[in-house]
C-alpha cells in the first residue's frame, strides 16, 4: 500500500523509523511496543501501518500477522510476549481520532472483517481507549477472560512497614548462608544492552534444570528453546528495547543457580519468566533472588510489577495480591458475524 491521505489522516506501510515515533509518542508503559519488538516474532511477516495526522505529528502504528484462531486464519496483533499483544497509540490521542482512525477504509482493510487483539492486560493503555472508540467505529468487541494477574505494588507495601518483611530478610540471609556453603554466591544485573551470550546459557541451563523439564523440556523455556531465545535476542538488537529490558542471576560456586527476566517501561517491571535449578530448590535460590532483583527494582524507582498469571502460593507471600485481568479480545465489523462468534470465543 503506498501512503494515502484519507480524510484528515495520512496512513502509509510502516518504516521503522516511523513506527518508532508513535512508540515514543505513546503513553510511557507502552514505550517498548516498538517494531523491533513486533518483527522480533513475525519477522518476514509482519506487516504493519502508521498513521499520521496531516500535520505529520504520529497517531497510531498498526502491526499485523496473521494467525490462526480455531478453524479460521485472522489478523492478530503479535508480539515478542503474549501478555502484550498490543499496539502503540500516541498519548494525546483523542477518543474521535480513534474511532475515526478504526472507521477508516484503508484501515478496515488490513485488519480484515475480524482481528485480535491480545491476550493484555485489561489496564492495556490501548486496550482501555478502544473500550469506547472501536464500538464508535462499528466494531463489536468480543471479551475473553484468561484470569487474574498478580502484581506487587511497592507504594502499598513499603506504605506501612519494611519490604522485604523483617522476618523475610532474616529467612533470606538463612537462604543465603546455606548456598554459602556449596560455593561463593553471587548475584548479576544487566540489561539487554549489555548481557552475554553466557548469560542467555546460564538462564537456557537453568530452565533446563528447573521444574519446566518435568512437562516436556522447553514447555514454557524463553531461552532454553531455541526460538524464543532467537526472538529475544533479535528484539534486543533494537538498543532503545534493550535498555528496557533487564535479567538478574544468582549463581553458587560459579554454577547458575536462579535467574529472573522481565522488560520494564513506564515505571512498571513486567516480570516475564523467573526460575531456579532443581539442584538448589531446598535453599529457596529462586525466592532468594526475587527478592533481591525486587528490592532493587523498587530502589530504582520502579512502582508495579506485573506478574502475570498462576503460581499463587509464592507471588501472595511475597506480598503480590490480584492485579488486572488478562483479556483476549476480537473485534468484529459485522454484528450478526459478532453474534455468531460471540459463544464460540468465549469458550
Amino acid at each position: 500500500m503506498r501512503g494515502t491521505q484519507s480524510g484528515d489522516l495520512v496512513i502509509a506501510p510502516a518504516t521503522p523509523a516511523a513506527f518508532d515515533a508513535v512508540a515514543a509518542a505513546a503513553d510511557p508503559r507502552h514505550a517498548f511496543l516498538r517494531h523491533a519488538w513486533f518483527e522480533a516474532e513475525a519477522g518476514q511477516r509482519l506487516r504493519a501501518l502508521v498513521v499520521q495526522r496531516p500535520d505529520g505529528s504520529p497517531l497510531a502504528a498498526l502491526p499485523r500477522l496473521r494467525r490462526g484462531v480455531g478453524p479460521i486464519g485472522i489478523a492478530a496483533i503479535p508480539g515478542s510476549y503474549w501478555p502484550f499483544r498490543s499496539f502503540p497509540v500516541a498519548l494525546d490521542a483523542t477518543a474521535a481520532e480513534l474511532a475515526g482512525l478504526l472507521a477508516r477504509r484503508e484501515i478496515r482493510s488490513f485488519l480484515g472483517p475480524v482481528w485480535r487483539m491480545g491476550p493484555v492486560l485489561a489496564d492495556d493503555p490501548t486496550a482501555e481507549r478502544l473500550r469506547d472508540a472501536a464500538p464508535a467505529a462499528g466494531w463489536t468487541i468480543l471479551p475473553r477472560r484468561l484470569g487474574a494477574s498478580f502484581e506487587l505494588d511497592f507504594a502499598r507495601l513499603r506504605a506501612d512497614s519494611p519490604w522485604p518483611r523483617t522476618s523475610s530478610q532474616a529467612s533470606n540471609r538463612r537462604r543465603e548462608r546455606k548456598l554459602a556453603a556449596h560455593g561463593e554466591v553471587e548475584y548479576r544485573f544487566v540489561t539487554g544492552r549489555d548481557w552475554t551470550a553466557a548469560d542467555r546459557d546460564s538462564i537456557a541451563r537453568i530452565e533446563a534444570e528447573s521444574w519446566l523439564s518435568g512437562i516436556g523440556g522447553a514447555a514454557d523455556a524463553k531461552f532454553h528453546d531455541a526460538e524464543r531465545r532467537r526472538m529475544w535476542e533479535r528484539a534486543a538488537q533494537d538498543p532503545a528495547i534493550a535498555d528496557m529490558i533487564t535479567c538478574s542471576l544468582l549463581t553458587v560456586g560459579g554454577a547458575p543457580a536462579a535467574f529472573a527476566f522481565g522488560v520494564e517501561a513506564g515505571g512498571v517491571r513486567h516480570d516475564i519468566a523467573n526460575g531456579y535449578s532443581q539442584r538448589f530448590a531446598a535453599f529457596g535460590a529462586g525466592k532468594l533472588l526475587l527478592y533481591r532483583d525486587f528490592e532493587r527494582a523498587a530502589d530504582r524507582g520502579i512502582t508495579r510489577v506485573d506478574w502475570g498469571s498462576g503460581d499463587a502460593g509464592y507471588k501472595s507471600e511475597m506480598g503480590a495480591t490480584e492485579g488486572p485481568e488478562i483479556v483476549d479480545l476480537l473485534l468484529v465489523r459485522s454484528r450478526p458475524l459478532a453474534a455468531a462468534l460471540r459463544r464460540w470465543w468465549s469458550r
